[in-house]
This record gives C-alpha cells, sequence and structure tokens, in this order.
C-alpha cells in the first residue's frame, strides 16, 4: 500500500479509446459543430427548440381545436314599422301566423292547439302584455329583460347568456323579424343556481331602469314550501311596481330532479298562485313533455342535459311555447287596433316616462322634457290615421283594474298591522356596480371576495364578504321597506367543515333580539339559504351588524355571506 504523498485538484480524465479509425473526426466534428453558439445558445438547444416547434405545430394541425364562441347580435340595419300607420278596418292582417292554429301558424301545426292550449297554466287578462304589443305595433322599441336560474343562464346550451342554442336569444331573434327596431333591447340578467330568494330583493341589480316586458323563469329552481312563495310574490309585486310598468310573464321550465322531489305539484304550483293573484301569464312546457315523462322518462331525454339543465332541444321548445303563447296575443292585439276584437285593453298610442322621473332616452339619455299639460298645437294635423302623442295620464289611471293589489296573498281583512308596501333593498357581494365601500372592511375582519370574470361570475355563491376570525363585526347599512331583515348566507357540507362556523346578527343596536345562523348543513355542497333575522322594522335607514362567533384569538371554519336583504 503506498501514501498519498499529497492532494491534487479533481478533474475529470478524458476517455481513451484503444481503437481509432477514419469516422472519428467525422463524429467530433459533428459534436463540435453542436456546440458552437449562436447568439449566446448553442446549436444543440435551437435544435432542441426546432423540434419542439415543428411537433407543437404539427400536432395543432392534426388535432381539432375547440374555440370558444364569441356571439355578436346587430339589429342596427333594421327598419321600424308601424303597423298602425294607415290601419282600418279592411286592412289585411300583416302577420302570417294569424289567425292561430292557421295555415301560416307553424308553431300551432307543429304542436297543435290542444298542446299548446295547455302550456298556458295561467292566462289572466293579458292587459300588461297588450300594452307592450301595443307600443311594438306603434314601431317603437321595446326592452325585454330575463330573470331565471341556470337554465336561462344558458347552462348546457351554449354556457353563455347570448347562445344563439339558449331561449332568450331564440326569442329576441324572433322579436325582431316580427317588430324590426335598432333600438330594441334583450338583456339577460339570469344567474346559475339562483331563485328567488336571492331575486326578490335584487331583481333591480339584473334588469335595467327602464324596461318593458319582464321574463321571469324558477319553476326549477325555487323550492316548494311557503316561504318560496312569499318570496315569489315579492320578486312578481316589486316589478310590478317599479315606476316603469313593465309586463310580467312568468316562464315555466320541466325538470325531472324536481318532479321526484316534490311530485306533480311542485313549485311551479306555488308561482301559479302569484300569478293569479297579480295577474300574470304563467306559461310552461310542463304539459307538453309530462305524460310522455310519465310513460317512458327516456322519451323527452334530448330535451335535457342533466335532470334540470335544458339541452339546445329543451330550449328550442321552451322558447316555442313562448313565442306561442306571444303570437296568440298579437294577433289579439292587431283585431282590437282594427275593430274587429274587443277583448283586452283599449289600444295606447302614448308610453310616458316612468312616474316621477324625467324621460329617458337611448342609452339612458334624457329624452325630450315636457312641461305640464303640454299637448300638440291643434293646428299641426298629421291625418286622421297617425297617432298624436299627447301627454296622458299613467296607464293605471286609464285602466284601474291594472293597479297591483294593496294587499298580500297571505293578508286578512282583520289584520292588526296596516298594509306596508315592500321596497326591496339588496347589499350584494356580487354588485360590482355600487360595492360596500373598502372603509367598511378596514380592520373588521371581514373581506370582500371576487373570482376572476368566466362562467364561475355568473354564480351567485361565486361573490362573498367572509372571515374566519372570532369576534370579527360587519356593519351594513340599509334601507327598510315593508319591515323583513334577511342574510344569504352559504351553508356548508358538514364534511367539510365539521361543526362550521356560526355567526349573530342584528337590527340597529337590538343586540337582545339577535339570531344565530350555523354554516354547517346536510347538504353535499355550499348551498346559498336565507335567513330572517327580523320583522316589522320601521321603514327608513337602519343597519345590520353581525359577529363572528367564537373564543377570540383561535381560529374557526369560513363563514361566507352572499348579502344582507330588506323587503
Amino acid at each position: 500500500m503506498q501514501r498519498r504523498s499529497g492532494k491534487r485538484e479533481a478533474h475529470i480524465a478524458p476517455l481513451l479509446s484503444h481503437h481509432s479509425s477514419s469516422g472519428m473526426g467525422s463524429d467530433n466534428e459533428k459534436v463540435s459543430r453542436l456546440n458552437q453558439r449562436s447568439f449566446g445558445v448553442t446549436n444543440r438547444i435551437w435544435l432542441i427548440l426546432g423540434l419542439f416547434l415543428f411537433l407543437l405545430s404539427f400536432t395543432h394541425y392534426i388535432v381539432p381545436t375547440t374555440h370558444t364562441p364569441t356571439y355578436t347580435f346587430s339589429n342596427l340595419n333594421l327598419t321600424p314599422r308601424n303597423y298602425l300607420n294607415g290601419t282600418s278596418e279592411t286592412s289585411p292582417n300583416p302577420f302570417d301566423f294569424c289567425p292561430i292554429y292557421g295555415p301560416g301558424d307553424e308553431i300551432g301545426l307543429k304542436h297543435g292547439a290542444v298542446t299548446l292550449g295547455k302550456t298556458r297554466l295561467h292566462l289572466g287578462s293579458g292587459a300588461r302584455i297588450q300594452r307592450v304589443l301595443n307600443k311594438a305595433l306603434t314601431g317603437q322599441p321595446v326592452t325585454i329583460s330575463i330573470l331565471g336560474g341556470s337554465v336561462s343562464a344558458c347552462h348546457g346550451a351554449g354556457d353563455d347568456p347570448i347562445s344563439p342554442k339558449c331561449y332568450p336569444s331564440r326569442f329576441f331573434q324572433w322579436w325582431n323579424t316580427v317588430f324590426p327596431h335598432p333600438a330594441s333591447e334583450l338583456t339577460n340578467g339570469a344567474m346559475r343556481r339562483t331563485n328567488s330568494e336571492y331575486f326578490a330583493f335584487c331583481s333591480t341589480h339584473h334588469i335595467p331602469d327602464s324596461t318593458d316586458l319582464v321574463i321571469v323563469e324558477l319553476d326549477v329552481d325555487d323550492r316548494a314550501n311557503q316561504e318560496t312563495q312569499d318570496n315569489f310574490e315579492v320578486l312578481i309585486r316589486s316589478i310590478l311596481i317599479r315606476p316603469d310598468e313593465p309586463a310580467v310573464l312568468i316562464l315555466g321550465h320541466f325538470s325531472p330532479e324536481i318532479h321526484t322531489a316534490y311530485g306533480y305539484t311542485g313549485p311551479d304550483s306555488l308561482h301559479n298562485n302569484v300569478a293569479q293573484f297579480y295577474d300574470v301569464p304563467h306559461i310552461s312546457i310542463k304539459p307538453m313533455v309530462y305524460h310522455d315523462y310519465m310513460r317512458d322518462p327516456d322519451s323527452i331525454s334530448r330535451l335535457y342535459t342533466d335532470p334540470v339543465l335544458a339541452s339546445p332541444a329543451g330550449h328550442e321548445l321552451l322558447s316555442e311555447a313562448l313565442i306561442a303563447y306571444l303570437q296568440s296575443q298579437i294577433c289579439t292585439a292587431w283585431g282590437v287596433a282594427t275593430g274587429a276584437a274587443f277583448d283586452a285593453v283599449p289600444l295606447r298610442t302614448t308610453f310616458d316616462p316612468p312616474t316621477g322621473a324625467e324621460g329617458h332616452g337611448l342609452f339612458g339619455g334624457v329624452g325630450q322634457r315636457k312641461g305640464p299639460g303640454l299637448e300638440l298645437d291643434d293646428k299641426e294635423d298629421d291625418g286622421a290615421d297617425n297617432a298624436k302623442l299627447v301627454h296622458q295620464p299613467p296607464s293605471n289611471a286609464v285602466h284601474p283594474a291594472l293597479h297591483v293589489p294593496r294587499t298580500r296573498i297571505s293578508s286578512r281583512p282583520n289584520d292588526n298591522r296596516p298594509f306596508e308596501e315592500i321596497a326591496p333593498f339588496c347589499v350584494s357581494a356580487n354588485d360590482l356596480i355600487n360595492p360596500l365601500p373598502p372603509s367598511l372592511f378596514y380592520g373588521s375582519g371581514w373581506h370582500a371576495f371576487h373570482p376572476s370574470m368566466g362562467s364561475s361570475s355568473l354564480n351567485t355563491k361565486a361573490h362573498y364578504f367572509h372571515s374566519t376570525l372570532p369576534t370579527s363585526k360587519l356593519r351594513v347599512p340599509i334601507m327598510v321597506g315593508a319591515g323583513d331583515i334577511a342574510v344569504y348566507y352559504l351553508k356548508e357540507p358538514i364534511s367539510h367543515v365539521g361543526e362550521g362556523s356560526a355567526v349573530e346578527c342584528w337590527v340597529d343596536d337590538n343586540y337582545a333580539g339577535a339570531r344565530t345562523i350555523e354554516n354547517a348543513a346536510d347538504v353535499s355542497e355550499s348551498t346559498a339559504a336565507l335567513y330572517y333575522i327580523d320583522h316589522y322594522v320601521s321603514r327608513g335607514s337602519h343597519f345590520v351588524e353581525c359577529q363572528l362567533m367564537g373564543e377570540e384569538g383561535k381560529g374557526v371554519p369560513i363563514f361566507k355571506i352572499i348579502g344582507v336583504f330588506a323587503t
């Protein structure tokens, strides 16, 4: 054994070959070329990068890609048509689908009078719908708004609120063929997995300040209980008492899942009670598919993407039921306008701005201002066939039967408390136009969460106020009308949060009347729920305070509040 005399520097010995050939020179030359540098990077790296780009391009060429469609609708080139200009009793009917179920009624011929007649769960007087049609017949623009849940939000049929596969777009495209106008608008304010618990208080966040027709589609989103009927009544009433006096139409989808849960008398039955009380038409596809479903559930499977959501074929059926009803009303309106029928509200040729507000033009601009009692000069005569635009009193004064009842469905003749009109107020985490000021959250332990823009932002429960620090306190200012105060929060699965967390909420300084809300529940996923914390609160300004319960300094599972509401 020999001892090393000293340390030597570590090095890598070159590989020695005992066999040399004439090819070694060329191999060394190739290696040297790959080790050469171009723009500071070896040629070996450039070769690898080139191969990667080639494979990427080749894969993109042979594998089909799915692009997210961008839908654009334009009615700028439409020319308005005044059907009533020069109309007389002998004028021919300009609508091919009149008379209904006649040779020109394609939907009527497709489904038949009996089937389509059954879809009209409640017709009522149709007076408010006739007002909208009278406006359209004179060539004026009409604004249509949609309120609904996942079906109206087009989930499962394009996943875009204006998808051409979805019933709102199908209906609006038909409307433009009958009443063309470049200023007519469709606003789809539907939200996924949202029901009347939310829309009863926050409908104004999802429809414009001035609208003519509101279509409400919640038959498969609500629950079948008394609280649902109360919330749905608040929703319909809050729309009808708006200053712009829109017409309301309830549209119903049919869901096998909802039928399994409630049987034939589901949420649509409760909605029909509200429709009858407020003289609102209720149209549903349930009678069109129910008996086929009971005979063979698979026979209607093409209409669904799952037990709740409608497929494009289901949306086509929804739009046909809706269009068929409107076509019947248009035929009636034409008959009244020409003096051939007398079974609808007399024609209105004037459409006033909302009572107590200035007139608004297109895109919310201030329209022509009229002084009190302003009328056209008697010397100005545009012809007997043309409508004289005079400032008439509001429509409800002309037709008192259209007044919203000064009672609620649950009212009694000898109620101890006087009737208090609702004035829904909504403080919602998804209100990105007028959000709560950041100062309300500073030092409170509460924070606001908002998802990135996309389909998830159309889900009500995607936005919320949250906290995990016990004793954290959130104070929210509110305006109260009829006096009911509620907190809209998220229930969480027990499997995720265990015992969960809880908040105490009260109004003003009424801590003695505080209500405790717990979020742990027997649910499979986060579920929005409404909890009333007070009633009969006086009209005017108040505040709601919520405090997260628990021992200070020890974190608890997150508690999420979607909004604070008042009637």
